[in-house]
């Protein structure tokens, strides 16, 4: 099983798209670091944040006289008072805010090269002709078929951790190394959410391994149903885009069906349980980690009961 793993693995390398995805994720870590550091002028903490944000609070209450029911306003000045009360410079930025929100959001591009890697996988020895000589080889199929999986499990994780290491090294030499343990306020669907940079980076992370392994899994399951490279690699970009539309549309009408809870689109991203404790009214993490385990072991078991019966006369 390893020396299959370790041929699919050279065969996804072997790929020049395999490296320019990574190269893309390099770039872009790049782009959009030095854009936030010049245009939106991001960086460490000014010694004088407090005086300023008293200044801002007074410009407000300013405001607020005039027009007594600004909520808005309201809102604007107990937030820098949370600021001073908690210590927090609302305009400082390092490394781990720039990994904990620019890193954390350029995932999706993992998510795209991953599907378009795992749509391929097995559709492409099909296109190429080349899947009568794999099978003729000493192995099972379903092992054969586990190898390319594993494979692409594999690439997919070493995207995030590349993309990890080089959002860390653009943010150290961009933004300064920062700390770790620095608290900051995080917005949510109910305001404002106070939590430590570091941690909220991590949980993020973590949130997002079951979403990219159930994605990837989709990705690899439409490979072994079509034949067509281009028609397994489209609907797998489509369902990852049309995935993000139906989470939101059905996290609406869960509230008037019970069933839709159920559906496996509200529960792809899992980064959301790192600001809030529920989705979908009392759906809380377990049980959306128990909904993609059972869509998971369906999937795997469509895609290898597919694969094994299938007719490879081509």
């Amino acid at each position: 099983m390893i020396s299959l793993i370790k041929n699919e693995l050279t065969k996804i390398f072997a790929k020049k798209a395999s490296w320019i995805y990574i190269i893309i994720l390099f770039l872009a870590v790049i782009a959009v670091g030095v854009i936030q550091q010049k245009v939106f002028d991001l960086g460490p903490s000014d010694p004088n944040w407090r005086e300023d944000v008293q200044a801002e609070i007074i410009e407000y209450q300013q405001i607020l006289k005039e027009n007594p029911d600004d909520e808005w306003t309201m809102d604007l000045i107990q937030q820098n008072q949370s600021y001073l009360d908690e210590n927090i410079d609302p305009n400082a930025y390092s490394s781990w805010h720039f990994m904990n929100g620019t890193v954390i959001g350029m995932t999706m591009l993992i998510t795209l090269f991953s599907v378009i890697v795992g749509s391929a996988v097995v559709s492409s020895e099909f296109a190429d002709g080349t899947i009568k000589q794999l099978l003729i080889r000493p192995h099972r199929r379903w092992e054969i078929l586990l190898s390319k999986y594993i494979a692409t499990l594999i690439y997919s994780f070493s995207l995030l951790v590349a993309l990890i290491i080089f959002g860390y090294i653009v943010g150290l030499v961009l933004f300064g190394a920062g700390d770790f343990n620095a608290k900051f306020f995080e917005t949510t669907l109910e305001g404002y959410k106070l939590a430590v940079v570091g941690d909220q980076f991590l949980l993020k992370v973590l949130y997002y391994l079951p979403s990219l392994l159930i994605i990837v899994s989709i990705a690899f399951m439409l490979s072994t149903i079509f034949k067509s490279q281009a028609l397994a690699v489209g609907i797998g970009i489509f369902v990852l885009f049309l995935s993000s539309t139906l989470g939101g549309i059905i996290v609406l009408i869960a509230e008037k069906f019970a069933w839709a809870k159920l559906l496996i689109f509200p529960h792809l991203d899992l980064t959301v349980y790192a600001l809030e404790d529920n989705i979908l009214q009392d759906v809380t993490l377990p049980m959306s980690l128990l909904i993609l385990a059972v869509y998971y072991i369906i999937f795997m078991a469509l895609t290898f009961t597919f694969f094994q019966k299938r007719d490879i006369s081509i």
